[in-house]
């Protein structure tokens, strides 16, 4: 994701609670394609957004597969660190990305040989992630015996949770999200291009395309109609590897797009 994207901030990890600022609003998380450098559903971000708290320094931003409370707050994870603005409004893109806790890795290589994508490799004897080639599709988060790696990964559900945090490391109550949201991919219809009768997605000579058969295509000579030369995701079966993304955006008219939806 271009840097543009990323609020970042040099904040302590460790902080004593206190008595935080007053935290009164609503925490919203955009649906729908993602946004993009030139072209729209590039980027694996969540847009949050929530109003500013007069006395806030920081706000703190946590995700979790299970609604998060203040007594599970410490065991979300957590995914940004956002310094206040002065703005009434507050806007976050944050990107889910696993990361791998190096004290827990046993060096079994189990990620490295379920990576569909090859980002992931043994370094001194500890998994490594190879942020250029990883499309955070969590397939090593899903074999790790160890739970070493970060349950953060497209396509995993989640909630938000955000906390504004004060002068003296102290904290507010937590605001969150009341329903899940996950980055998928998805067909543009509107782009979709029956390219040379063929889908590039499908064609060998592109690549190895999708691992589980996820895609599925109509071509227009069969199949008069709406639906005519369209290529299809069946969500039952798709493991978001991101495959039919690279392939698409190499080959083809770049239909395939990321999207946010809610659950």
């Amino acid at each position: 994701m271009a840097a543009t994207f990323l609020l970042a901030s040099c904040l302590p990890e460790e902080r004593t609670p206190g008595i935080g600022p007053e935290f009164n609003s609503i925490l919203t998380v955009d649906t729908g394609i993602t946004p993009g450098e030139v072209i729209p559903g590039e980027y694996s971000t969540f847009t949050l957004r929530w109003e500013n708290a007069e006395d806030a320094e920081w706000y703190d931003i946590r995700i979790s597969p299970d609604p998060i409370t203040d007594s599970s707050w410490d065991r979300a994870v957590r995914i940004d660190s956002v310094p206040a603005a002065d703005t009434t409004e507050m806007v976050a893109y944050v990107q889910v990305q696993p990361e791998v806790f190096e004290n827990t890795c046993i060096s079994c290589g189990l990620c490295v040989d379920a990576c569909p994508q090859d980002a992931m490799s043994l370094v001194e004897g500890k998994a490594v992630i190879d942020m250029d080639k990883c499309t955070a599709c969590g397939e090593c988060v899903s074999v790790c015996p160890v739970s070493a790696i970060t349950d953060s990964r497209f396509g995993q559900a989640y909630y938000f949770a955000v906390r504004a945090m004060g002068s003296g490391d102290s904290e507010s109550e937590i605001v969150t999200t009341g329903s899940r949201y996950r980055l998928r991919y998805m067909n543009n219809e509107q782009w979709c291009g029956d390219c040379a009768y063929e889908c590039y997605i499908l064609l060998d000579s592109c690549g190895p395309g999708c691992p589980v058969d996820a895609i599925w295509y109509t071509p227009d000579w069969s199949t008069p109609g709406e639906d005519s030369g369209l290529i299809h995701i069946d969500y039952d079966l798709c493991i978001d590897c991101g495959q039919c993304f690279i392939q698409c955006r190499q080959y083809g008219l770049l239909s395939i797009m990321k999207e946010v939806v809610e659950e």
